[in-house]
Order: structure tokens, then sequence, then C-alpha cells
């Protein structure tokens, strides 16, 4: 249940108690998108720089969705990134899961190989991984 709840159920209490954001009440539409992309970012920051740790040391039995990384091959190197700041991206290029001890994303992967890509929390838990052939 907390995999199917977590962390929506944090967006959601955050829409329910919050006034109404300033994006939500621009008649600009640019406007409004630009705002609320500035908004999505300030929430997208706090919720995995801060409030998953917390959640983790607080709550450590809660086992919350941890997105897949996006990966994309742009002159021949592996872009991978992730929605959720604060995690940890681990790969692997030799068809097998990333585990905590497989090499971190730290720039564009170069290896021609399938590459798998994991998104780890600040407990060590692993999101499912995404891969892409590079060969």
């Amino acid at each position: 249940m907390d995999y199917l709840l977590m962390p929506r159920l944090l967006a959601l209490a955050e829409r329910a108690w919050a006034h109404d954001p300033a994006w939500a009440r621009e008649a600009d539409k640019a406007k409004a998108q630009s705002l609320h992309v500035k908004a999505w970012s300030v929430f997208a920051n706090q919720l995995g720089k801060w409030v998953l740790p917390k959640l983790n040391a607080e709550m450590p039995g809660v086992r919350y969705r941890i997105a897949p990384p996006g990966l994309k091959i742009v002159e021949g190197k592996v872009l991978a990134n992730h929605q959720t700041p604060g995690v940890a991206l681990h790969y692997t290029t030799d068809a097998t899961e990333p585990t905590l001890q497989s090499a971190v994303v730290t720039g564009p992967i170069a290896e021609k190989a399938l590459i798998h890509v994991a998104a780890f929390d600040s407990a060590g838990r692993k999101g499912r991984s995404s891969k892409v052939d590079n060969r």
C-alpha cells in the first residue's frame, strides 16, 4: 500500500493544506506555466533532499515508490537524470541490475554497452531500473 500512496500522498497533503499557489491564481497562461515550473522545482527539491530522508529516518518501514531514471542517448553518450533531487544514480554496463556498489552516474556515460541505471534513496533502497542499448 505504501508503494501506491507514497510519495503522492505527500504532494496531496501539501496541496490540501497550503494556500492556492501563485500559478493557480495567475491569469496569464505563460506566466502561470513559469510559476508552476518554479513551484514544482521547489517542491521536488524539498521532497528529495529533506522530506524523504526524514521519512526514512523516522519511519523506515514506509516503502515508497522510487521512480525509474530517464535515459537518453545524445552523440553516442547516455545521459541519465531523475525527477527527484537527492537520489543517487548507479549504473552497470554488463546487463546486470545496478547495486549500491555499481558505478555512480557523474556525467554522460560513454561506454558502448547495454546500460542499466537505477535510483537509490538515502537509505539505500533501489527503484526500478531503466535500460538503454548504447552499442
